[in-house]
């Protein structure tokens, strides 16, 4: 090989739908109030998959997470849920759970069938706050999940994501995005975001992207200002994700993969990680797929770890392509549109 010259296998390729339902052995389903901006997003795994779980921000509204941590006995689910709504939506988890129940779906505990369902909410009640997520759109949601390409942008979770809400960040509307990705020995990786987030896509400077274009070589000042008389009201930015893998993985590898993709979110928005985010990342192992041979399994959850990272990358580039500008929150093309337009 010429100095200089990568290998020419360097280059990851994306799964046939560019989705997480590349993945084998998952499965996408949104519901979308029709007239309210928000919604709900199930992703299934009716074999049941090994899970993890990294939570980073510091304001998250999840459920059932601390099942998925190293030390507990189980890690394995049937589905995660992603809703709208802050707490309320977590009452759609349950909805996914029954129907979960209601399919055959679960691990056989001597009497009962018992689903496991994880899930994460975003705050988006700027929006109709007194239309809440109920059982009925969890339950929608996993009806509609399938291994067939399903819709991005304004949808599911995403439907009432914004962007750029803190001081100086370029607003634009959030939403849903999804990418994958094809590494040796078959195995897949896939991702899903829902972006709703303090931190902006958008450098304000530039106005090119952060996940293209980089720009975190210029500092820039984030001073958020107290607000009066209720500071709980910035409280209100969440960034959530699933990433997916058939490999064969242990519950560790599966939660360190979970914090690797989280670094992903790092390279597309800016600031990220705050107080008043609740940035969480699931992960999945379906187990279709032994993981190379000739590997430790440092490298394999490495390996994936880090495609994962850049999966959840593109998946939000997915999301900046996809989701439609509304009134007061432009789409992503419109808001660098506005900014070339001042710097001319």
């Amino acid at each position: 090989m010429t100095a200089g010259n990568p290998p020419t296998d360097l280059r990851l390729q994306p799964g046939p739908t560019g989705s997480l339902i590349d993945v084998p052995g998952t499965e996408v389903g949104h519901y979308t109030h029709d007239s309210v901006l928000r919604g709900v997003t199930a992703v299934l795994c009716r074999d049941g998959a090994q899970a993890g779980v990294s939570v980073r921000g510091a304001n998250p509204a999840t459920f059932n997470t601390d099942a998925l941590g190293t030390t507990r006995i189980g890690g394995g689910v049937h589905a995660i849920g992603l809703s709208g709504g802050s707490v309320f939506g977590l009452t759609a988890i349950a909805g996914i759970t029954e129907w979960l129940v209601q399919h055959g779906i679960g691990f056989r505990l001597r009497e009962a069938l018992v689903p496991v369902v994880s899930g994460a909410v975003i705050y988006d009640l700027r929006f109709d706050p007194l239309v809440y997520p109920k059982t009925e759109w969890g339950y929608s949601a996993a009806a509609n999940a399938s291994s067939q390409p399903f819709a991005r942008g304004n949808v599911g979770a995403g439907t009432g994501g914004t962007a750029g809400k803190g001081p100086d960040c370029v607003r634009t509307k959030g939403g849903l995005g999804t990418a994958s990705l094809l590494l040796p020995g078959g195995i897949v990786v896939g991702a899903v975001v829902v972006i709703n987030s303090l931190g902006g896509l958008v450098h304000p400077l530039t106005g090119e992207l952060y996940a293209t274009h980089g720009g975190f070589d210029v500092p820039l000042l984030y001073r958020q200002v107290d607000e009066a008389p209720n500071p709980a009201s910035s409280l209100t930015n969440t960034t959530l994700g699933v990433v997916a893998t058939n490999a064969i993985l242990t519950g560790p590898q599966v939660t360190k993969i979970a914090d690797l993709a989280n670094d992903g979110l790092a390279r597309a928005i800016r600031p990220l990680h705050a107080m008043r985010d609740g940035d969480t990342i699931f992960a999945l192992a379906t187990g279709e797929r032994d993981a190379p041979v000739d590997m430790s399994v440092a490298n394999v959850t490495d390996m994936i770890g880090h495609a994962g990272s850049d999966a959840m990358v593109l998946a939000v580039l997915d999301a900046a392509r996809e989701a439609a500008g509304i009134d007061g929150w432009p789409s992503v093309a419109e808001a660098q549109q506005a900014i070339r337009t001042r710097s001319t």
